[in-house]
């Protein structure tokens, strides 16, 4: 009798295509860095793709930031242009060829004083006297637009150091007058700056009501009225109850 049992029979080989999927090899670090950077740029670019369907509220926060940096760094050159354009203007206009010479009074003997005191000075007349136009220009439209405390304090500190120069620097004869001007042109400008500015005193009137309490007492009474009999009658005969 044959016998035909195999010792170690075969396992039956599968197909490792069809069952178990080939692992793919590890990506290395600048593999994966690329990757992110490239997913990272396609995004971005459809950030800005998008922008100008989507408008200004449904834009990127990023998009936004840049376009807000990018216009206030604009703003600030433009203004630091024009402040120096107006500094430079108005230090190298002649004061003097005006017909009047009102305002050549007021003015001369800051711009007479400043040039005496800058001696030694890392800073020149110039820019000293264009930079106090600055600060009474900038006060005063601060004081009268925000109207804010810190202003009108450097509006008023401004004006009066102005009386004191041009008092100071003023001829002899008419130094009075030239102070004098000074201070109507102050206050004048002041009604503007300080308006809304009052002296009068503020009274807070604060009542304190110490009255105590008073308990309130209830003293319920409930008033039943008596019953009412009626007599009744069947057949003659009067009907009364059992209490009776």
């Amino acid at each position: 009798m044959t016998n035909n049992t195999v010792p170690f029979p075969r396992k039956p080989q599968h197909d490792t295509l069809d069952d178990e999927p080939t692992p793919f090899p590890a990506r290395s670090g600048w593999r994966r860095f690329g990757a992110w950077l490239a997913e990272a740029a396609a995004d971005r670019l459809m950030d800005v793709l998008e922008a100008p369907d989507d408008g200004w509220r449904g834009m990127a926060t990023w998009i936004k930031t840049i376009v807000v940096l990018a216009g206030l760094a604009a703003a600030g050159f433009l203004v630091w242009g024009l402040v120096a354009a107006v500094i430079v203007a108005w230090t190298s206009w002649e004061w003097h060829s005006l017909g009047t010479g009102l305002i050549a009074t007021l003015h001369q003997p800051v711009r007479d004083f400043i040039a005496a005191h800058t001696t030694g000075l890392p800073i020149t007349a110039t820019t000293i006297y264009g930079a106090w136009q600055l600060f009474g220009a900038g006060s005063f439209i601060l004081s009268a637009w925000a109207r804010a405390a810190g202003a009108r304090l450097t509006w008023t500190a401004w004006g009066a150091a102005t009386t004191a120069m041009v008092w100071t620097a003023s001829p002899t004869s008419g130094r009075a007058v030239a102070a004098a001007l000074t201070i109507l042109a102050w206050t004048a400008a002041s009604t503007i700056a300080l308006r809304g500015l009052t002296l009068r005193s503020t009274t807070f009137v604060h009542v304190y009501n110490n009255v105590q309490p008073t308990p309130v007492s209830v003293d319920a009474h409930v008033h039943v009225p008596e019953p009412v009999v009626k007599r009744v009658e069947i057949n003659g005969r009067a009907l009364q109850s059992a209490d009776d």
